[in-house]
């Protein structure tokens, strides 16, 4: 009896030292996330069921910015602007496309002039945004995940 006690204490004093290694952790470097959740040619942007008709990158990327300025476009032309001024400069719309391929307006770069000269412009552009139709969301591929995204809608404004 003597004998198998000091037999299972030395097989669980081998087993303990053995599986150590189980508890290390593996420390990853804020460079290696970095690098790992870029944005890389393998990853496939946000799209419309609409553009997947395309073989060509640049034809899908043309066609999803096509519905985006149309969508907006349509809406702008159904509940047009007016200004009392002359207007001739460009604004930029920054949208944001979430996990699920809703698009919301995060902010728009514009000069204080055109803010002035079209002051409902801002809640106009909000609505025309939230009514873009719903995107197949970004994939980033290395993970299999959804992701959210962001881009850039310049518009150019023109008004006598």
């Amino acid at each position: 009896m003597r004998i198998l006690k000091i037999f299972l204490a030395i097989a669980v004093g081998i087993q303990m030292f053995l599986g150590c290694q189980l508890f290390e952790s593996n420390k990853v470097s804020p460079q290696e996330i970095k690098s790992a959740s870029a944005w890389s040619e393998k990853d496939q942007e946000p799209s419309f069921t609409d553009c997947d008709g395309f073989d060509q990158a640049i034809d899908k990327k043309n066609c999803f910015e096509s519905m985006i300025s149309n969508s907006i476009m349509d809406y702008i032309s159904e509940n047009p602007w007016e200004s009392s001024q002359y207007i001739d400069e460009e604004i930029v719309l920054n949208l944001h496309i979430d996990k699920e391929g809703y698009f919301s307006l995060l902010d728009i770069v514009r000069s204080k002039a055109i803010a002035d000269a079209i002051p409902n412009m801002d809640e106009s552009l909000e609505i025309a945004v939230s009514q873009i139709p719903q995107a197949q969301p970004a994939i980033k591929t290395n993970v299999g995940v959804f992701v959210a995204t962001t881009l850039k809608l310049p518009i150019m404004i023109s008004a006598q």
